[in-house]
């Protein structure tokens, strides 16, 4: 659904959070740790907080289909949580910063870009 000015509208828009909580004890656990941190990277996430990742996607279908990314590459000993929102829930967030001396910056709406080679 495009809005007035021909942009898609924030209803349609997603964004998409990934919370884990993985074991970090043995090398083992930690190679398998940075592994699935450096493929929600590698798929666009970006650190929400600690253990806490987000990703702006375009339609409820690209949403979906990075949720089933991250299931085939989740590891065994570990728990994550995937939870989908509409950009406009995400935009009426309210944020309470009470231990910073200097407020983190909001993340606004993210423009994707392809290149077609």
């Amino acid at each position: 659904m495009r809005n007035i000015n021909g942009a898609i509208s924030g209803y349609r828009k997603m964004v998409l959070f990934v919370m884990f909580d993985i074991s970090t004890e043995t090398k083992k656990d930690l190679d398998k740790y940075r592994k699935f941190r450096a493929n929600l990277l590698g798929h666009g996430f970006i650190m929400f907080q600690y253990s806490i990742y987000i990703r702006f996607c375009r339609s409820l279908s690209i949403a979906e289909k990075y949720e089933k990314k991250i299931e085939a590459e989740a590891p065994h000993n570990g728990s994550i949580r995937i939870i989908k929102i509409t950009e406009s829930q995400y935009s009426n967030m309210i944020t309470i910063e009470n231990y910073r001396e200097k407020p983190e910056e909001k993340i606004a709406e993210q423009v994707q870009t392809f290149m077609v080679f």
